[in-house]
Order: C-alpha cells, then structure tokens, then sequence
C-alpha cells in the first residue's frame, strides 16, 4: 500500500505560467507600440506674446435639439488650450460672467466687450453649430469667429456695474479695434468625404492607440472624439486666417 503523496496545486502552476505569458505578451505589445508611436500634430498661435482667449457656449443653428452647445464649446476649449500661445479660461467661468451681466447670448460687439472685459482676456470665440448627425457615418458642420480686445481696455476685476454703464447694441469706436470678427472659420465635417477623412487620419496618428480595437477608426464612432477633430481643424483653419491677417503685405509679395 503506498501513502499518498501530496499534489502541489495545479491553479498555482497555471497561474505562474499565465503571469509569465502575460509578462511577454506585454512587453511584446509594448515594444511595438514604441515602434509605432508618433507625436500628435501641434498647433502653433501666430502671436510674438501668449493670448487667453474665451470660448462662448456655441448656438445651435443645425436644426438637431440634441446638440449641447455647453459640451461643444467645452470640447472646443480643451483643444483650443493645446495651442502653442494660446491659453483659455474655462467655460464655465464664462457662463458665470454671462450670468452676471444678465446675458444669455453674447451676439452684439456690447456684448462681447463687456464679455471680455469681464473676464479680462484678449479674444473671445463666437462659434455655431450649423450641421449635426451623431450616427455613423458622423457629421458636424460649424462656424466660429474671433474678436479680439485692445488691451488698454482689458478690466483688471469684475464690475457689473461699471460694464452695464454703456447701452448695450452700441459700441464705442476702438473698444474692439474693429466691431467685427478679426478672423473667422466654418465647415461642414462629414465623415464620408474623402478630404475630411484624410485630415482626420492625420490627426488621430498620434492620437489614437495603435493596437486598440478601433484603431484610427475610434474617431469615426465617437461623437465626443469626432468634436475634438472638427474644433482641431476649424482652429488650424482660424489660426492660417490669423497667420496671413498679421503678415504684412511686403512679405507676402517678396516671398519672404
């Protein structure tokens, strides 16, 4: 008769050989991703000194009640910070001011320079929502513009008082060095034109997980990544309308 022998756990083993597995499968993953990655493109504002800039919750114009227009300006915001030179107060920030001066939309040049004054930045960013569909294949279409504040007329604080003095639909003439948009944006973004889905594979290059299960393809489901996008190249776009703005005419005619 033999004693019986004690039988070291099998899940133990297992477990051992699945870590290890695990551990190559990892570093293996790991070590190709490094291989693959690439830095996301980056924008660069054409300003000698940094900006801040405020970003207006968006209008909605597209006909699609379900359009945030708080999400969209957030989103546009977020992608707004990532430019070189550029810096920007939070949404939220702004829609405590507009509540302030009893505004629910800034759409007069009274408006946006108490607006800005208010907040104490150098531009503001007007945008519309003009097409929107969340559904595969996704499309969003707006328009956004820029007014920007001398800033000599920059307020250091808040005083509803002294920004509700003037009649607001009227401005004085050099409070927003012009009454209209200094530059401006727009673009109808549907995920089926071949140009729009040439500059979005550029821009999720290094922006997306490579060995994800969507790949690239995640920005073509998300509605929410779709929005981080659209509000990177309509400010590419504000940014090439800023560039050639500033650059004076000598330049552009000796080729320099």
């Amino acid at each position: 008769m033999t004693s019986a022998q004690p039988m070291p756990p099998k899940t133990g083993g297992r477990s051992l050989a699945a870590m290890c597995w695990a551990t190559l499968v990892c570093g293996l993953a790991l070590s190709g991703c490094s291989a693959r990655l690439k830095p996301p493109t980056e924008l660069t504002a054409p300003y000698p000194q940094p900006k801040l800039w405020a970003v207006v919750p968006f209008a909605n114009e597209s006909g699609v009640s379900i359009v945030d227009p708080y999400f969209t300006a957030d989103v546009f915001t977020q992608q707004l910070q990532q430019v070189k030179g550029i810096d920007t107060v939070p949404v939220n920030r702004v829609i405590v001011a507009m509540r302030r001066l009893q505004m629910s939309e800034a759409s007069t040049p009274a408006d946006i320079r108490q607006l800005a004054n208010a907040l104490g930045v150098d531009g503001v960013i007007i945008g519309t929502v003009t097409a929107y569909d969340p559904y595969p294949p996704l499309m969003l279409g707006a328009a956004i513009q820029l007014f920007q504040t001398p800033p000599h007329n920059r307020l250091r604080g808040f005083d509803p008082q002294e920004l509700t003095r003037s009649p607001r639909g009227t401005v004085s003439p050099g409070e927003l060095g012009s009454a209209g948009p200094v530059a401006q944006a727009a673009g109808v973004f549907d995920a089926t034109n071949h140009q729009t889905l040439s500059w979005l594979r550029d821009y999720a290059a290094g922006r997306s997980e490579p060995h994800g299960a969507y790949g690239q393809d995640i920005y073509l489901v998300s509605m929410e990544l779709y929005t981080q996008f659209v509000s990177y190249r309509l400010i590419h776009d504000l940014l090439a309308f800023e560039q050639a703005r500033l650059t004076p005419m000598t330049e552009i005619v000796s080729g320099h």
